[in-house]
């Protein structure tokens, strides 16, 4: 019966173990490089701003709209505000890109990650509004990590 006990241990471990790693095979999430860019470089938001493009166990990997943010202090007060959200986790830091990849947990439904998105953009462009140029380049020279 020990021997039976083992030998199901043993063949249990040996499963899981190769599971787990087909589970981290079966997705590659690398924003800096060129070939996983060009993958998604044909996504349609469909006039939206984000949109969940990836799924692994334990993540939705989702892109941003970019190019609705035309100056570069819309892009960093964005980040800067996605870092104190708590729910979205910025993945890439090239903000020469119009598509910024982001993650969240899974545990957070799709909806509420975009609806999420949308809110912080919207403050992102009221604050801009709201701004001078003199007080941008205030801000932009205390806050810009991304030089």
């Amino acid at each position: 019966m020990k021997k039976i006990s083992v030998l199901l241990l043993l063949i249990l471990a040996g499963t899981f173990t190769v599971l787990r790693a087909q589970e981290s095979a079966a997705i590659s999430i690398n924003p800096g490089d060129p070939a996983f860019r060009e993958k998604f470089s044909h996504v349609n938001f469909d006039g939206k701003f984000s949109r969940m493009a990836v799924i692994d166990a334990v993540n939705n990997y989702y892109m941003a709209d970019f190019s609705m943010f035309p100056i570069k202090f819309e892009k960093v007060y964005f980040l800067s505000l996605i870092f104190t959200c708590g729910k979205i986790v910025n993945i890439d830091a090239d903000l020469t890109q119009d598509r910024l990849w982001f993650l969240a947990n899974r545990k957070y439904p799709v909806k509420e990650i975009n609806d999420l998105f949308d809110e912080l953009k919207e403050k992102t462009l009221k604050q801009s509004a709201g701004m001078s140029d003199e007080q941008k380049a205030k801000w932009m020279k205390d806050n810009d990590k991304y030089k």
